[in-house]
């Protein structure tokens, strides 16, 4: 299916799918951490981005990647023009929840699909079931990984410049995962 014709497919249809090599895929739901920790990091991110100019948006927004089409949990975009656009293609920032049935897919292809964005500065990948973040940041001789885990932690990134305090990203959850 080439994306002109999955973009006017999906509109017709109940749920989410989104397009990867010219198949679409079924949009699994998530549960009820998964829901959480993702308005809890939208919230975290547009605080602290929205007065640089950046827009957050929280799982119903597409990223465009060549062809393909992918929906994250969350994403960043610091194109004034963003909001005009019905799909991000300039993400500063992505992030997964991982959940069993996409962890493979979210570390594996999507995340190499997600590495041809020229404007992408850092991708996460957020862990339900313990405080835990592994962090992907973009360097001139390409991607730098660390994992930031425990309540007191801090995810501090350069670009788009914001803080995540894994109690932020957690709360509500700390005495379950904690």
């Amino acid at each position: 299916m080439s994306l002109e014709e999955f973009l006017a497919w999906e509109q017709t249809q109940a749920h989410r799918y989104e397009l990867v090599d010219g198949e679409a895929f079924a949009m699994a739901g998530g549960s009820t951490f998964h829901a959480h920790i993702g308005v809890n990091l939208a919230a975290t991110l547009r605080q602290q981005l929205r007065p640089r100019g950046c827009f957050t948006f929280h799982e119903g927004m597409k990223v465009r990647v060549g062809n393909d089409v992918l929906y994250p949990d969350v994403v960043v975009s610091c194109d004034p023009q963003q909001l005009e656009r019905p799909l991000v293609e300039r993400p500063a920032l992505i992030v997964e929840v991982l959940s069993p049935s996409t962890e493979s897919f979210d570390r594996g292809r999507k995340w190499a699909l997600y590495q041809q964005l020229a404007s992408l500065q850092a991708y996460l990948l957020v862990s339900q079931d313990a405080l835990s973040i592994e962090v992907f940041v973009r360097a001139p001789q390409g991607w730098h990984y660390r994992r930031e885990a425990g309540a007191a932690a801090v995810v501090e990134l350069p670009a788009p410049p914001c803080r995540l305090a894994l109690a932020d990203v957690y709360d509500g959850l700390l005495e379950r995962l904690g």
